[in-house]
């Protein structure tokens, strides 16, 4: 699933027919370091404690020379943004997910909620189905980009926010869209949402999700 969310996000964000080969069982360590390490930060909301998330992000996107900005209403509760430039002919394309999870009951967890513990064959922890994967999907479409030094037709704007994409404490897509608009202004955007079914080892049904522009008032057009 990890490896569908990237080559999705990177086939919309690529100039498709330069964009390089993965090697993707090169990339499968990788790719589960960094989901095993978003699910073993707690960031159960509330209280939320999403900066966690930010600092780890922030790390590992600048240790690639990738810059980045934090923006937060809360110093304990923050977003993070980081920006790939392409060559203007076409307006951003936003990756996004949130960074906080749902609160747990512990002792109906076999095991640790945030212990990213790998047992048949899946990894087990809040959060690893919301959103934490479309998260680390989208950190590794960052790195990926970067490292294969892919010809982008439009900057690539990735954004880590705080509580749930209905944000009713304001402190995440709803404070970057009223306070930070202009670093998140794209022409579309790739998040959670849609499915699949599963039929023994073969996915038989994808399903996908779209909604229309719902934007900063001075950014729509006629």
């Amino acid at each position: 699933m990890l490896k569908k969310l990237i080559l999705t996000a990177l086939c919309a964000s690529a100039a498709f027919a330069q964009t390089p080969a993965i090697d993707w069982n090169q990339q499968k360590a990788e790719i589960l370091r960094h989901y095993r390490a978003l699910v073993q930060l707690d960031t159960s909301n509330p209280p939320g404690n999403e900066t966690r998330v930010v600092e780890y992000l922030k790390k590992v996107l600048e240790d690639e020379g990738i810059p980045t900005r934090t923006f937060a209403l809360d110093p304990k509760r923050a977003n993070i943004v980081a920006r790939l430039k392409g060559n203007g002919s076409k307006r951003p394309l936003l990756i996004l997910a949130h960074s906080d999870v749902v609160g747990v009951q512990r002792e109906k967890w076999p095991v640790d909620p945030f212990g990213a513990v790998l047992k048949d064959g899946y990894i087990w922890g809040r959060g690893t189905r919301d959103d934490k994967p479309i998260l680390a999907a989208n950190l590794m479409v960052m790195l990926l980009l970067k490292r294969g030094n892919v010809p982008l037709d439009r900057d690539v704007i990735f954004l880590s926010e705080a509580s749930e994409e209905a944000d009713t404490t304001g402190v995440g897509i709803n404070f970057m869209l009223a306070q930070h608009f202009d670093d998140v202004n794209a022409e579309f955007s790739l998040t959670e949402g849609g499915g699949a079914t599963l039929e023994g080892n073969k996915v038989t049904i994808v399903n996908i999700g779209t909604a229309g522009q719902c934007g900063h008032a001075s950014d729509r057009g006629g």
